[in-house]
């Protein structure tokens, strides 16, 4: 008997969802705030706990201030800020292709003012932007490789190790991002960070060390410590 129309793609569906493809990429589509956002393979699934993280820098920016979202994924937080914030001027950076593609389809089916640049972290910037960035802002890979057998499949093996894993009990890309930051943000700039929700204490430490002022972790929405703020003042 042949298979009714759409019958093969739903069975399909069923078979990727079965070997633990996450339900975001089948559906291709992700809520994140008062968004809806293309998604799929090579972006990182945008969770709702970073949904405080993009509230708390919407609250924090100055009126036409400006904010640098470092690796932006498929853009949930910096198209979050653009949306709910059109006063501020908002630049994201993504190192991935596949990543800053989605980034870009999300920016111009929304028809929101987000510039993108394709670079490592701070490196594509422009000169004039050194001292004058209001917000830094970042969901930076957080997790160690020891923790990879007690992710889901469907994190594990299908989203981005580029947007998961990291060096140095999974520190390694916050470190960089809080130490080239500071010869970023204006005076009374203030650097966010989601992190993993046991890293606190040494992420305070962190900060203290690098010359931060009045470092704090803030929960997000189910209660957990998630996200890192301090202010830097040169």
């Amino acid at each position: 008997m042949e298979a009714a129309p759409g019958e093969d793609d739903l069975m399909e569906l069923v078979r990727r969802r079965v070997a633990g493809e996450p339900l975001q990429y089948l559906t291709g589509l992700a809520g994140f705030r008062r968004l809806e956002l293309k998604i799929g393979p090579g972006a990182l699934v945008p969770r709702p706990e970073t949904e405080s993280l993009a509230g708390r820098a919407i609250e924090l920016i100055p009126q036409g201030g400006t904010v640098v979202d470092i690796g932006t994924g498929a853009g949930p937080i910096a198209l979050s800020i653009a949306d709910e914030r059109p006063d501020v001027r908002v630049i994201a950076t993504e190192i991935s292709d596949d990543a800053l593609e989605w980034a870009r389809k999300n920016r111009d089916e929304l028809g929101l003012d987000v510039e993108l640049i394709h670079c490592d972290l701070f490196e594509g910037l422009a000169n004039e932007l050194r001292r004058a960035i209001d917000v830094v802002i970042s969901n930076p890979p957080y997790i160690s490789e020891n923790e990879r057998s007690s992710l889901p499949t469907e994190v594990a093996d299908h989203e981005p190790d580029v947007a998961l894993f990291a060096a140095r009990d999974g520190l390694e890309i916050f470190e960089r991002i809080a130490f080239s930051a500071k010869g970023w943000l204006v005076s009374g700039g203030v650097l966010l960070s989601e992190i993993g929700d046991r890293q606190g204490e040494t992420v305070t430490r962190l900060l203290t060390h690098l010359g931060y002022e009045s470092p704090v972790i803030r929960e997000d929405l189910v209660g957990r410590p998630r996200i890192a703020e301090a202010i830097w003042r040169r």
